[in-house]
This record gives structure tokens, C-alpha cells and sequence, in this order.
């Protein structure tokens, strides 16, 4: 059966280019199709993908090939690298590891996220890897969102806004606000406060099995809305946003040797 590839790189970088260029030509010589495009149907049964860029390139493309469990290798082109573990002068060896079935699948909590607006109906839903934020935006003043657990009262936080994230963007925003760093591989989510306006509210971690909300219930303007900081729009009082963990776990491949402790002192300098 003819073995199929997603490569997707990132558009707007000259070496993402021609490193896509360079690994489609590749592929096709080992006799394997090549999918460019995160919205050609082929997607859904390719072998696995490449991701060719930065983590915000991965981010884009997990939101896509999750859901039909796709596993992405990532190879970084870009500044920090954290997601795409992978450096491009060993991108041909790595890529022939993939083909060989050579490197270990880790799963990776994705997040579900829908934003209902006053009336009661959805206006926006998309899967999140990273996280998903309400964040007070340009304005200079106090927000106040409700948060709630499977229905119960859990607090309401006060402040420049709040951060849901998984055990991946623990690393990310939640980590630039306060949160600690949580080990990818654990089943939870992570309530990071942005600027509280009191000394008592810390990052909270929750089951990931329940359904969390977030309703905004004081704001003197719109609240600015992000999934992965990629997905935005601006969301008024009395919007309520539900987070739920997803169906389907997002699959990364890396290689057997790879150590998240180690890419943390590595990416991060953790610990030194």
C-alpha cells in the first residue's frame, strides 16, 4: 500500500520553504505520496506528518491532525524549538526513523473549548494543545471572571484576566504568568490567574474529566479571547466559555533517547 506523508511547513519562512521543497522531493523518491495542505481529506489517513517551523507551527497543525490521529513530528526552523524537538540538520535520519516505525508516540492532553454568548448560543468551538486565555486586552482596568467546576463555584478572579492550559502549555503562557511546570504526560488542567488583584489566588490545578467555565462578568470593555494565542476574538459581558478536555489526545513523535527534563534545562535553561 502507498505510504502517505503530511509535510506542512511554515508559509512565511524562506527556510521552511525550501526545507519543504528539499523533503518533498525525498519522499517522493521513496515512493511516498506527500500531503501539503492541512485541509486536503487525505490528512486523516496519512502515516504521519512533518512539521516543518516553530511551536507556533506544531500548534496550528495539531488543532487539524489530532482528531484523526495523525502523529506529528516537529522540526524546528524557529526560535525556541520546546514542541519541535527535532533541529533541521537531522531532519533526513529522523524522517527515515519515522518511516521505519523507529520513534516512540507520546500523547499530549488537547483541550476542547466553545464560547456561548448571552442568549445561550455557540458562537465559536476549536480544539486548543496549548491553551485558551481571557485577557482584559489594551484596557487598564480590572476584569472579573466567574470560574465554575462541573456547575459549582469555584472563585471569581479579579485582575487583568485568567489562563486555562494543559499539561503542554504549562510551559508556555501559563509558565510567563506564574504557573508551574507540570510534566506533559499528566491528566490535568491548570487555572493560571494573569495579575490577580490579591495576594491569595494561585495557580490551581483541576481533573481534566470536568467540564470548566469561564464567565466574564465585569469588563468596561471587550475582553480579548485566545486559543493558542492563534485563534482570537473579542468577547463581551455575559459570555460564558466552556473547557473540556478533547476526544482525542494529540500524538507527538519523538525519538526513544528524548528526555523532557533534559529539553527543559536545554530550551528553558531549567534549573541552571
Amino acid at each position: 500500500m502507498l505510504r502517505s506523508v503530511v509535510v506542512y511547513h511554515h508559509p512565511d519562512k524562506p527556510e521552511a520553504r525550501k526545507a519543504f521543497a528539499g523533503l518533498s522531493r525525498w519522499l517522493k523518491k521513496k515512493k511516498v505520496s506527500v500531503v501539503s495542505r492541512l485541509n486536503d481529506s487525505r490528512c486523516s489517513s496519512a502515516d504521519f506528518a512533518v512539521v516543518l517551523g516553530g511551536d507556533g507551527t506544531i500548534l496550528a497543525a495539531a488543532r487539524s491532525l489530532a482528531p484523526h490521529g495523525v502523529p506529528i513530528l516537529g522540526v524546528n526552523l524557529g526560535r525556541l524549538g520546546f514542541l519541535t524537538t527535532t533541529e533541521y540538520k537531522n531532519l533526513y535520519s529522523i524522517v527515515e526513523k519515522a518511516l521505519k516505525g523507529g520513534l516512540k508516540v507520546q500523547e499530549r492532553l488537547m483541550i476542547q473549548v466553545r464560547v456561548y454568548g448571552k442568549n445561550g448560543k455557540m458562537s465559536h468551538a476549536s480544539l486548543g494543545m496549548n491553551d485558551c486565555y481571557l485577557h482584559a486586552g489594551s484596557s487598564s482596568r480590572i476584569v472579573e471572571i466567574e470560574t465554575r467546576l462541573n456547575g459549582e463555584f469555584v472563585t471569581s478572579y479579579k485582575g487583568d484576566g485568567v489562563i486555562i492550559s494543559t499539561p503542554t502549555g504549562s510551559t508556555a503562557y501559563s509558565l510567563a504568568a506564574g504557573g508551574p511546570i507540570v510534566s506533559p504526560d499528566l491528566e490535568m488542567m491548570l487555572i493560571t490567574p494573569i495579575c490577580p488583584h490579591t495576594l491569595s489566588h494561585r495557580p490551581l490545578v483541576v481533573p481534566n474529566d470536568g467540564k470548566l467555565e469561564l464567565i466574564i462578568t465585569r469588563s468596561s470593555s471587550p475582553i480579548l479571547f485566545a486559543i493558542d494565542g492563534q485563534v482570537n476574538r473579542q468577547l463581551a459581558v455575559g459570555t460564558r466559555v466552556e473547557i473540556k478536555s478533547a476526544e482525542k489526545k494529540l500524538k507527538l513523535l519523538v525519538d526513544p533517547k528524548s528526555n523532557y527534563f533534559e529539553i527543559l534545562r536545554t530550551k528553558l535553561n531549567w534549573g541552571r
